[in-house]
């Protein structure tokens, strides 16, 4: 009885750097993983059941670096995803979900991992912000956005949230003012994916993108043209659109903005002495804007530096010039 006793109060010998508890099980004491993917995957799901979120993520680091080639890796590593968007540090998840498809492109949770990636990129692109060295959130995020969204683009461009995170990318550089790098990525949604129902919101995008890209009427008018061509492309092609009113609207607007331009350069002209160069513009004005109120301005405008009409052959014979040169004396009656 003594030795059994004996026997039962002796600590359970550890196998090959390995410790047991009755709340964890066996555990490796010396950080190496357990014997198998299987075993070192269910393991480390017992510390993110529990939202041990620093003990999970360890362990699967574990089973990704111990187990790289097995089916429980690719699953390790979209954990990792996991458990940094369970913890809020939302720009480490996307790396870790970047990761996941990247080295496992076979991953059956790649659907899911593009759509997790995709309400990350809406995270960013709302404003918020990341975390920093894992303190508190301080680091605008919209540049985080476009990294995102390029990313979805890049690794899904055939799935339903390639063609959405490549309109959100056109989105975010708007947020950000960038115009050129966003009718680039509005021009991709109309070019990549045609009969997407999305091609209409993107065009109209390319215009407002244009439009803002638009200051002073003395600037280079080239962006304002190109928002006037797509503008009125839409119009044409999209007429029974939600966004047709707003369209109309701007589409005025820079019909507006260029015929001031015109009429500046014409002034230009007339200040230089040139009035023929003058006509030229205050003529295109009402040819190509009739409906903006430059029109009536370069109207004006026109009627001053015409020429006065020369007078009729006829108003040239009769007059005393033509009779004989000078002023014709008053008629005197002989009485």
């Amino acid at each position: 009885m003594l030795v059994a006793a004996v026997l039962c109060a002796a600590p359970v010998p550890a196998r090959a750097g390995w410790m047991w508890s009755p709340q964890t099980g066996w555990i490796s004491g010396t950080g190496s993983a357990k014997d198998s993917p299987e075993e070192q995957l269910d393991f480390a799901m017992v510390f993110f059941e529990r939202k041990d979120w620093d003990r999970a993520k360890s362990e699967f680091k574990k089973l990704v670096r111990a187990y790289k080639h097995s089916p429980q890796a690719a699953e390790g590593q979209y954990c990792l995803g996991r458990v940094e968007e369970e913890r809020g540090d939302y720009y480490e998840a996307f790396k870790a979900y970047r990761m996941t498809i990247q080295v496992y492109p076979s991953t059956k949770r790649f659907e899911e991992i593009l759509e997790r990636e995709y309400q990350l990129g809406n995270y960013f692109l709302s404003g918020k912000k990341r975390k920093f060295l894992g303190t508190a959130a301080i680091i605008p995020a919209r540049d985080k956005a476009i990294e995102v969204f390029e990313a979805i683009a890049e690794d899904g461009p055939f799935s339903e949230y390639g063609q959405l995170a490549q309109y959100k990318l056109g989105l975010t550089h708007l947020a950000l003012h960038d115009y050129e790098h966003a009718v680039t990525a509005f021009e991709k949604v109309i070019e990549q994916y045609p009969d997407s129902t999305l091609v209409d919101d993107a065009r109209f995008q390319i215009a407002v993108a244009s439009l803002k890209g638009t200051f002073r009427a003395g600037y280079d008018q080239a962006p304002t043209d190109r928002a006037i061509k797509e503008l009125s492309a839409f119009v044409k092609t999209y007429d029974g659109s939600d966004l047709r009113t707003e369209a109309d609207d701007k589409l005025e607007e820079l019909n507006d903005r260029r015929a001031q331009h015109e009429f500046g350069v014409a002034q230009f002209y007339e200040r230089r002495k040139q009035p023929e160069s003058a006509i030229v513009y205050y003529q295109a004005i009402i040819d190509k804007y009739p409906q903006t109120s430059w029109a009536a301005k370069a109207s004006a405008r026109l009627d001053a530096l015409a020429p006065p009409p020369e007078p009729s052959s006829e108003a040239r014979q009769g007059s005393p010039e033509a009779a004989g040169g000078g002023s014709a004396a008053p008629e005197t009656t002989v009485q």
